[in-house]
């Protein structure tokens, strides 16, 4: 008979189980290095950037080398406890920030209804530009100006909370009773009453230009009266469609409103 000459693999003597435990501690003991040199890292960055996180890396540095333990990177010994507790408060730190700014962010109501569309076109008689007057314009107040409450352009209706409308000018803050100058030389072409604006005045100046001042409580001035630049022609209050006192200030250019914001900015 034929024998077999084919050779028959030999079987793989298993390793000793000492050995499989020294090649698992020294997998370990890489994973123990590498995660102190990463946390090593973090707490000279924090150091450096003045991170409130760098006094608690020194208190559980401090506390983990007090630890008793023969070995540096033994289980109950040293880095491998103060990588631990970094990771641990590293973490908190972490979930910390992420809440602060959850809590920071806008809801989605709000970021849904911005105050103002600028890239929205104008309805028919505005623009949206900015107009300059070709003369020397007085701020509409007394003193060196006042607080912008709702510029001009689309908006939110203040009134209901829902919907849109255009915002035809700029709401100036003034107590009831504020004095309402005449922002250049003119003449009254309308002063009276009105369901939105309540009671305004409209100003005829040079260049076909006109100022209108709206919601005022008291109208000082009547059609076709000549005023002068700076006179008082009424007083501020809550008249018409508001929802508080304020003056509202309008700036037209051959019967089209203009945003008035910088030509405000530029006012004596």
């Amino acid at each position: 008979m034929w024998e077999d000459a084919t050779p028959k693999p030999t079987p793989e003597t298993p390793k000793p189980a000492q050995a499989k435990k020294r090649e698992q501690g020294d997998f370990v003991l890489l994973v123990q290095v590498l995660l102190c040199l990463v946390i090593g890292g973090l707490v000279y960055t924090a150091r450096f950037m003045g991170w409130p996180l760098y006094r608690q890396f020194r208190t559980d540095y401090a506390a983990a080398m007090q630890m008793p333990g023969p070995a540096v990177f033994a289980e109950d010994r040293g880095f491998l406890k103060f990588t631990q507790q970094a990771c641990r408060d590293l973490w908190q730190s972490a979930q910390e920030v992420m809440a602060e700014l959850k809590n920071a962010a806008p809801s989605t109501a709000e970021t849904a209804r911005p105050v103002h569309a600028a890239n929205k076109a104008a309805p028919y008689g505005s623009s949206n530009e900015a107009y300059q007057p070709p003369f020397s314009l007085i701020f509409p107040l007394p003193g060196t100006g006042s607080t912008e409450t709702s510029g001009y352009g689309w908006r939110i209706n203040p009134v209901t909370g829902e919907g849109e409308e255009f915002h035809t000018g700029n709401d100036l803050a003034a107590a009831e009773g504020t004095p309402v100058l005449a922002a250049a030389d003119g003449v009254v072409r309308v002063a009276g009453a009105h369901a939105s604006y309540g009671n305004y005045i409209r100003l005829l100046h040079e260049n076909g230009d006109e100022t209108l001042y709206a919601h005022m409580q008291y109208l000082y001035v009547r059609p076709g009266q000549s005023v002068k630049a700076g006179q008082v022609i009424g007083a501020s209050g809550q008249t018409g469609n508001v929802t508080g006192p304020h003056l509202h200030f309008e700036l037209l250019h051959e019967g089209i409103r203009y945003d008035p914001t910088q030509a405000l900015e530029n006012a004596a």
